[in-house]
């Protein structure tokens, strides 16, 4: 299958996977600021913006074999993963299934823990509103409550690329991300460095739930973003640009 993407910059290579129901524009602002010291490469995951979707129902294990094939293809030499939410969750379904093909891992607002009972009936509810409702009604609705000003001045832009997921693939997704397995064994089993970057204010991943993922491996930092709820690219821009660079310069030497 094809796999979309953008490549800039130079120097060791930056995979940034986007979260859900969005698609690779979302790093747009965020990427430039590694393209001078960095190969920059953001995908479109399967069945967003430009890249075919998997056929039938899938799960996060083939969305990750896919885009572990993808880096294959494009001969992609041991990039650092930078999953955004759903985009973590790939991002260490790619790690189970190729770990010595990374050179390390940030989940940015992400967790490698299953969904919640609680959680499951929540996308399961999703499923029936998209089923009773049109699935605009949920995307044009679902990018507000991911700040923590509902008046941000990025909504616009977030929402207008997720208001472009078609139905299929948001539902698809929605049953993949309902029905994927607990992956904290990825965090406590990778022996390359982690960063877990969070925010103070984000409802669905607790900045508490966090830091016991962080303690599952000594090579695992966390930080928890003060202003920012699950949007950090946007919310807490600088803080997080300044913190993934300090991260890597502690086990990448880039390019000038």
């Amino acid at each position: 299958m094809t796999i979309h993407f953008k490549k800039s910059g130079a120097g060791p290579a930056l995979v940034f996977i986007h979260g859900f129901p969005m698609n690779r524009k979302v790093w747009e602002q965020f990427e430039a600021a590694f393209t001078r010291k960095y190969t920059v490469y953001t995908p479109d995951l399967p069945g967003f913006g430009a890249s075919e979707i998997l056929p039938g129902e899938f799960s996060l294990v083939d969305v990750a074999a896919a885009m572990n094939t993808w880096i294959t293809a494009e001969r992609i030499d041991r990039p650092v993963l930078v999953g955004h939410s759903l985009g973590g969750y790939v991002a260490l379904e790619m790690v189970r299934q190729a770990p010595q093909q990374f050179a390390g891992l940030i989940l940015f607002h992400s967790t490698a823990y299953g969904d919640s009972v609680e959680k499951k009936e929540s996308r399961t509810k999703v499923l029936k509103f998209i089923d009773d409702n049109g699935v605009l009604a949920f995307t044009s609705n679902f990018i507000e409550p991911l700040f923590v000003n509902p008046s941000h001045p990025a909504i616009p832009f977030v929402k207008d690329i997720s208001m472009a997921a078609p139905v299929d693939v948001v539902k698809g997704y929605t049953k993949a991300m309902r029905d994927r397995p607990d992956n904290t064994r990825v965090i406590a089993g990778f022996d390359r460095p982690i960063l877990i970057l969070g925010g103070e204010s984000d409802k669905g991943i607790p900045p508490d739930s966090l830091v016991e993922q962080a303690r599952l491996n000594p090579k695992a930092a966390v930080t928890i973003l003060p202003d920012a709820a699950h949007m950090g690219m946007f919310e807490g821009k600088d803080a997080s640009v300044e913190r993934i660079f300090e991260f890597l310069s502690g086990f990448i030497t880039s390019k000038n």
